[in-house]
């Protein structure tokens, strides 16, 4: 599915290769504008408003995901830089930045759009009766679902080619021994540290 067909999304940054590393860099877009063309503030990329990513290549999707998290979108894709290979990443989280990173070694064009639903004020029960709550948000995993929907019936059935986990299917063989290698790493990096500290 191309990005051109998606009505509520917006661009929010270009992804770029850093020569002689394996981490990427995200160029966030100095003017924001929402799907309708009005201008956003920058603070909407660390706000913490319900939202879903859409991973793009060469203008086609590639992947759909959602988080609420604090620190807002930068801190939701901020894991798909390096794919977290300094700790202990997800297969999820890893197996993202793998094809990113391998898919720019081929001189593809990558973008990240985001689609938020704002917050509001709602009243919320207590103990005691109704609170109003000035920041109520809804749950980004009703935006995800509903994109996740549009989507399979606009492409048969089909699911984006990165959201490998909701097709049922496993990870690609290299990505699963490199994503062990890497938990591997970080297990004896623990057990040098635990054994400093007995050392003391």
């Amino acid at each position: 599915m191309k990005i051109s067909e998606v009505k509520t999304a917006f661009k929010i940054a270009d992804v770029e290769f850093v020569e002689g590393s394996t981490k990427l860099n995200f160029n966030y877009l100095k003017e924001l504008k929402d799907e309708n063309g009005k201008t956003l503030p920058q603070k909407i990329l660390s706000e913490n408003v319900a939202r879903v990513y859409l991973i793009v290549v060469d203008g086609e999707i590639k992947k759909i995901g959602g988080s609420q998290a604090k620190g807002g979108i930068k801190s939701t894709l901020e894991i798909y830089r390096d794919g977290g290979v300094k700790g202990r990443p997800g297969i999820r989280s890893f197996g993202v930045w793998y094809f990113l990173y391998y898919t720019i070694l081929e001189g593809k064009k990558i973008e990240f759009y985001m689609i938020y639903q704002e917050n509001f004020e709602k009243e919320v029960k207590g103990l005691f009766g109704l609170k109003k709550v000035k920041n109520a948000a809804i749950s980004y995993k009703f935006i995800e679902q509903c994109c996740i929907e549009d989507y399979l019936n606009f492409e048969n059935g089909k699911f984006p080619e990165w959201n490998v986990q909701e097709q049922g299917m496993d990870w690609p063989l290299d990505i699963k021994n490199e994503h062990a290698l890497i938990q591997q790493n970080a297990q004896s990096r623990e057990k040098k540290i635990i054994r400093q500290e007995a050392k003391r």
